[in-house]
């Protein structure tokens, strides 16, 4: 090699960063971006769990627990909607009280309950208010 190509590959390898015998390492253009912790998230609440709790009084129709599957049963005077929402179905007490579930035959838990295992779950119970005697009837007046 003569001293002019040796000059000419130390002039290239100088104009271009690159050192003979020395591998190439190329750097980022950019900062690398971090991810944010605490975004908003875009999905809206969905203000699930109870309402009304153990000892309020409830009118006819009010809402005792909003549920995404069945975490509380619907127990006396009590309605369940079509999203497992529990209503009261008389004007009471809400009385919830924790009960041993005896499932219908077609649901899951039947042969664990069947085979003997006992299953406690909580039952939403409205108790109604007694009528006192205050209402006679129009004959007796």
């Amino acid at each position: 090699m003569s001293a002019s190509m040796v000059l000419n590959v130390a002039r290239f390898s100088l104009k271009n960063n690159i050192l003979p015998g020395i591998a190439c390492v190329r750097f980022a253009s950019k900062k690398a971006g971090s991810t944010t912790r605490n975004k908003r998230s875009k999905t809206n609440p969905k203000y699930r769990g109870w309402k009304r709790n153990d000892g309020c009084f409830v009118h006819n129709g009010e809402v005792l627990a909003k549920q995404l599957g069945l975490n509380w049963y619907p127990g006396e005077n009590v309605r369940i909607g079509p999203n497992n929402t529990l209503y009261a179905s008389c004007d009471g007490k809400v009385i919830v009280s924790c009960e041993k579930l005896s499932p219908f035959p077609e649901s899951p838990l039947y042969t664990a309950v069947k085979n003997g295992v006992v299953i406690q779950k909580k039952f939403f119970n409205v108790l109604p208010t007694p009528l006192h005697g205050k209402f006679r009837l129009k004959k007796q007046i």
